[in-house]
């Protein structure tokens, strides 16, 4: 198994599902892991295989080489190598040109928080908001803080796991809110949401509760994790309601970040959980 083999398995199910998205950003991790990620969906976007990514297809090899025409890393420019509003002009009339050899055309813009300042992350929004037909944008930041709220409400985060551990009460907390989703009673899940009581605790918990949920997506589609908890999880919930959590859940931590109300968000987060979770 990879180090990105979540991202692999929630992306593939987004697109078996037709939920293929336009956008994404893998953060976290190291550079060397978000590159790869980035360079994995790249190939998994071009691949004229049905098994993707194949590996070994013509657009595969070559996209795995950084040499494929339908895919495209915007230059860096300036004395602190930054990606210039003059470079995501150039991303976004080359973005409304249909691929050449595969069916998706792919841009890849790398670092992010660190070499796209706001004003060309603006820039950038005005493409997500009606992106082109056939067209996949992969963004990789070390953490998706220096991003504005509105780029990240448009994509699609995958988080890579850290080398470091998870926070013990972070992980405590999660299993309780993940037994919580499982259950019956509705009641335990509300208790373990409350105690989701400052930001840190909140977003902290939350990366460790979507880490739960893409174990058991990751089982649900035959890898065998040895873990209890994931295997619950693909047990009692079908992969269309652990992708709805795992979004759910990125959608909770960037509202954490706007400074809205904690006792209010624990609440829609609690309802939020188990809608998706019981819904009909």
């Amino acid at each position: 198994m990879n180090d990105f083999s979540d991202v692999k398995d929630t992306f593939s199910d987004l697109v078996s599902n037709r939920r293929m998205p336009h956008a994404v950003l893998i953060e976290g991790g190291t550079q060397e892991k978000r590159q790869n990620a980035a360079k994995f969906l790249a190939m998994y976007a071009v691949c004229s295989s049905d098994t993707r990514p194949c590996g070994v297809c013509k657009n595969c090899i070559k996209a795995k080489n950084m040499g494929h025409s339908d895919i495209y890393t915007p230059k860096l420019s300036g004395k602190t190598n930054i990606i210039s509003v003059e470079a995501v002009r150039e991303l976004i009339k080359d973005a409304s040109i249909i691929p050449n050899d595969a069916d998706t055309k792919v841009f890849i813009l790398y670092d992010t928080d660190k070499c796209m300042p706001e004003i060309s992350q603006n820039a950038f929004l005005k493409i997500l908001e009606e992106p082109p037909q056939s067209t996949l944008f992969i963004l990789t930041a070390e953490s998706k803080k220096k991003m504005l709220s509105t780029i990240l409400s448009r994509v699609q985060v995958f988080t890579l796991k850290n080398e470091k551990a998870f926070d013990e009460q972070a992980s405590t907390l999660a299993l309780e809110i993940v037994e919580g989703i499982l259950s019956l009673n509705e009641h335990k899940l509300l208790l373990a949401t409350a105690k989701l009581n400052n930001r840190v605790v909140f977003k902290d918990t939350l990366n460790v509760v979507s880490e739960y949920l893409r174990q058991g997506l990751s089982q649900s589609v035959g890898n065998n994790l040895q873990s209890d908890t994931a295997k619950a999880i693909a047990k009692k919930l079908t992969r269309q309601r652990i992708i709805g959590l795992i979004e759910l859940s990125s959608k909770a931590i960037i509202r954490a970040d706007r400074n809205v109300n904690m006792a209010l968000l624990t609440t829609w987060l609690c309802g939020e959980y188990r809608r998706i979770s019981w819904q009909r």
